[in-house]
C-alpha cells in the first residue's frame, strides 16, 4: 500500500449560543473519562477534492486522557456536489504543544464525479490547538491488485 495526498483539511469548532461555548464536556463520574459534543465548519483543498465543510463531533475521552473523535459531516464542493465524511481515531494531547491526531477518513457521495471516493479509505495526520484542526488527508492506494 502507498499513500497519496488527497487534500489539506482545516476544521474549527464554532461558538454556539445554544450551549454557550465551543464544546460541551461532561465528566459524569468525576474522573478523566469524558464525553463531549461540538459543531464546526471548515474547508478541504486539493487537486481532486475542494470545498467547504460542516460537521459535528461527539468524542469520548479515555481514562488515560486520549480522545477518540467521532466526527461526521458534509463537504459542499466547489462544483456544488455533496460528500459525506466521517473521522475516527486517536487525539493525544502531550504536556506541551498541540494535540496530535491520527485518524481514519471515510468519504461517501452519490455525485457521479465523486463516487470514486466510495471505494477508498483515507488516513489523516493533523494537529489540533485553540479549537481548530489542521491536517493532511492521504488516500490509501492498494498496490496488490
Amino acid at each position: 500500500m502507498r499513500l497519496e495526498k488527497l487534500c489539506d483539511m482545516e476544521l474549527a469548532y464554532r461558538e454556539e449560543t445554544f450551549y454557550q461555548g465551543r464544546i460541551v464536556v461532561a465528566r459524569p463520574y468525576g474522573a478523566q473519562e469524558a464525553s463531549a459534543y461540538g459543531e464546526g465548519e471548515g474547508w478541504v483543498k486539493g487537486d481532486r477534492l475542494s470545498g467547504s465543510a460542516r460537521w459535528v463531533n461527539h468524542p469520548h475521552c479515555r481514562a488515560d486522557g486520549v480522545w477518540l473523535p467521532d466526527l461526521h459531516g458534509v463537504i459542499r464542493t466547489e462544483d456544488n456536489a455533496s460528500i459525506l465524511f466521517s473521522l475516527q481515531g486517536r487525539t493525544n494531547f502531550p504536556a506541551e504543544g498541540p494535540g496530535q491526531q491520527l485518524l481514519t477518513v471515510i468519504f461517501e457521495s452519490g455525485d457521479p464525479q465523486y463516487t470514486w471516493l466510495n471505494q477508498t479509505i483515507c488516513v489523516l495526520e493533523g494537529v489540533i490547538e485553540a479549537f481548530a484542526m489542521r491536517a493532511q488527508v492521504f488516500q490509501c492506494i492498494n498496490e496488490l491488485g
